[in-house]
């Protein structure tokens, strides 16, 4: 019953889980946070109850917290025949609660074995009952939520009158329920538009892949990593646009584009 509070920094390191927790409720690597930073963390694995409210990172959000710089590549299954009240990230955000996440990405699958179990899914959070703030996010991940229930939601569902949610710079690959954010494509994720478009116009590098190698964007501080935007224009119009890591060849623009 005591939240987490202070600083946890994961200094990037992975914490692995794989947890059959029966018919338990609120199953999360933090269960309850209160006051707390969580930052530079990444967990894999899998969670897998009969019961509600499952996270990738956190259970339950009060007062003020912020997650920065984290990854949740967890598999989370219900098995529950009621709604299973289920986020990548974190699955509940009290009526007092102001969460901030920053530059966070999720790539797990949310999987519910029955079909009102997909119902209550979010891909990043389940419910947010407070306010809530998303600046440069990614929700890579799958899950087979029911698209025309109105608890799921791609970043989060507000279930309060008086809750909000603000996105700035959020993409999403598959949605979870309602759509929410920018929609982009796989093509466009190995490519290196988002990983440009997450990282911005900031000095320090934050997000990158390797253009070639890694499918998907990652957090990385490491700048051979860093994608950069190359332009092609005609009569000052851009035509075609390429993506590259520093020292590779950009191929030309062909004759149809």
């Amino acid at each position: 019953n005591k939240p987490y509070a202070g600083t946890f920094d994961g200094q990037n390191h992975t914490l692995t889980v794989n947890w059959d927790a029966g018919s338990t409720n609120d199953v999360a690597p933090f269960g309850r946070v209160n006051g707390a930073t969580i930052k530079n963390l990444r967990t894999e694995g899998s969670i897998r109850s009969n019961g509600y409210y499952l996270g990738g990172l956190i259970d339950e959000s009060y007062g003020e917290n912020t997650v920065t710089g984290c990854v949740s590549n967890v598999n989370l299954t219900s098995t529950i025949s009621d709604w299973c009240g289920t986020g990548g990230l974190i699955s509940y955000i009290g009526t007092d609660g102001r969460v901030t996440i920053n530059d966070c990405l999720v790539t797990g699958d949310i999987n519910a074995t029955t079909d009102e179990g997909k119902k209550g899914m979010g891909g990043f959070v389940y419910a947010n009952n407070g306010n809530c703030t998303m600046n440069n996010c990614l929700y890579a991940g799958t899950n087979n939520g029911n698209s025309n229930d109105s608890r799921n939601g791609t970043f989060t569902t507000n279930t309060s009158t008086s809750a909000t949610l603000t996105l700035n710079n959020c993409h999403y690959l598959n949605p979870c329920g309602t759509a929410q954010g920018t929609q982009v494509t796989k093509e466009q994720l190995k490519n290196g538009y988002v990983a440009h478009k997450l990282q911005g116009t900031r000095e320090e590098t934050v997000w990158g892949q390797v253009l070639g190698t890694d499918t998907v964007p990652l957090l990385t501080d490491k700048i051979e990593k860093r994608v950069y935007e190359v332009k092609f224009t005609l009569n000052d119009e851009v035509k075609v646009t390429r993506y590259a890591n520093k020292g590779q060849t950009v191929s030309l623009p062909t004759v149809q584009e």
